[in-house]
């Protein structure tokens, strides 16, 4: 196929994506720059568990409080991270992107005179965040002198678990609603099967960029980001609901991404909805 096909392809879909009603509704909501205020209530600390089966000792006496501590006191990372440093680092990097997207951001300090705010206003309460500890299993597989061979192995992972209540002010229904989101970080393997010249031995070698504690905490910046995001989508999809034409059934749910300031349907790249 010729570079002009691929490009009336690419020429295609983007003429298709600009077409149906869920994608104009966005841009519109997009190019009309909303007046939007958002007050957001941070989390006083963030919940640790640590899920590694490794031995702790004899348990036998240990009430479940005693078992956790000592598990977390064998964590890798979990005893070293600060909530503090975590949820600044997570509540900056909120704050920073909903200004970026055109949102003027509220601390909690101003909630008594922000519940009577009449224009679109919105409470993001971070009802809890979690860090898991565990163990993930790697596999990867090569071809060498045409045999493919598999190499499996445990590395260390973390989950983020954050739980979102949003409320929208001045409506009379649907105006809470509980969201949850899950990210997974795990060390990264760059490996390759080799066959030794002196033996014929097939061996995998690799190399480990490993999880650490500030890896942690530049995560939590991306996720504070990232989840501002997914509260512009919940407005800006809530408008492409209330504005949609009659009688026609949705589709798609809209996904911005400000960095490219692209739109595009998603189902991956949301909240997900705990509770209507």
């Amino acid at each position: 196929m010729t570079f002009r096909f691929y490009i009336f392809i690419f020429a295609s879909i983007l003429l298709l994506s600009s077409c149906y009603p869920e994608y104009k509704l966005a841009k519109s909501f997009i190019e009309s720059k909303p007046d939007v205020s958002i007050l957001i209530l941070p989390g006083d600390y963030v919940f640790k568990k640590n899920l590694k089966k490794e031995n702790i000792g004899d348990t036998i006496g240990m009430t479940s409080w005693e078992i956790d501590s000592a598990r977390m006191t064998n964590s890798l990372f979990l005893k070293d991270i600060s909530d503090s440093i975590f949820l600044e680092t997570f509540i900056n990097s909120m704050f920073i992107e909903f200004e970026k997207l055109g949102f003027t951001v509220y601390t909690e300090n101003y909630l008594d005179t922000f519940l009577f705010f009449q224009k679109p206003a919105y409470i993001l309460n971070i009802a809890q965040l979690e860090i898991e500890e565990y163990k993930k299993k790697f596999e990867d597989k090569g071809e060498v002198n045409g045999y493919v061979y598999h190499k499996s192995f445990d590395v260390d992972a973390v989950n983020f678990n954050s739980w979102f209540e949003i409320s929208t002010l001045n409506t009379e229904k649907g105006g809470r609603k509980l969201f949850f989101a899950s990210e997974t970080i795990a060390d990264i393997i760059h490996g390759y099967f080799t066959e030794s010249l002196a033996t014929g031995e097939i061996k995998y070698k690799y190399q480990t960029v490993n999880i650490d504690v500030d890896i942690i905490y530049r995560y939590a910046e991306r996720l504070g980001q990232k989840y501002a995001g997914y509260t512009f989508d919940y407005i800006m999809n809530n408008y492409i609901a209330n504005n949609y034409p009659s009688g026609s059934k949705r589709k798609y749910y809209m996904h911005y991404n400000r960095l490219n300031n692209t739109l595009d349907p998603t189902t991956d790249d949301r909240f997900e909805l705990m509770e209507e």
